[in-house]
């Protein structure tokens, strides 16, 4: 049972580890500011949440894991409803393997704005060891009418449905 369940999780198609985080559009304004910029607008404004969670996705693009966490945190201090600091910190907690309650919680958190973070979340409840609650975050994925990773969230959710 224990190596079925691990060739599960291997043959997952679809994981925080394999979306891009280029792919995910948080951007509101201009993507192709420098790192050194985004640090000095976050600097210039230090009570803003947004500054701070455009050097998060920054930081979190470049796979600079720890500092992404950081700042995805500074952000939430600022404007703890801020959604796309909640997907940022729940994403790079997920891509540190860090399964965890306050992963999900964030990615729940994110869902409503950002469907793809149904699809975190499905790959966090997998993880956990709850293949059912995976497959109803799946399903969610599916209902928002998102079709970024339609495809792939079909196959997983026939993966899932095994277990």
């Amino acid at each position: 049972m224990r190596i079925a369940t691990l060739m599960m999780f291997c043959s997952l198609a679809l994981s925080a580890q394999t979306i891009s985080v280029a792919q995910l559009n948080l951007w509101d304004d201009e993507p192709g500011k420098s790192l050194a910029q985004l640090w000095g607008e976050a600097a210039q404004n230090p009570k803003s949440a947004e500054a701070r969670v455009n050097v998060s996705y920054a930081l979190l693009s470049q796979n600079r894991l720890q500092q992404a966490e950081w700042t995805a945190r500074e952000s939430l201090k600022l404007d703890p409803a801020n959604a796309q600091a909640q997907l940022i910190l729940g994403w790079t907690l997920a891509r540190e393997y860090r399964y965890t309650a306050e992963a999900l919680d964030c990615l729940r958190h994110a869902a409503g704005a950002y469907p793809v973070a149904r699809l975190a979340a499905a790959d966090v409840l997998a993880h956990q060891g709850s293949p059912g609650e995976a497959r109803a975050e799946l399903r969610a994925y599916l209902a928002s009418g998102a079709r970024d990773y339609l495809r792939a969230a079909e196959n997983w959710m026939k993966l899932l449905a095994g277990n």
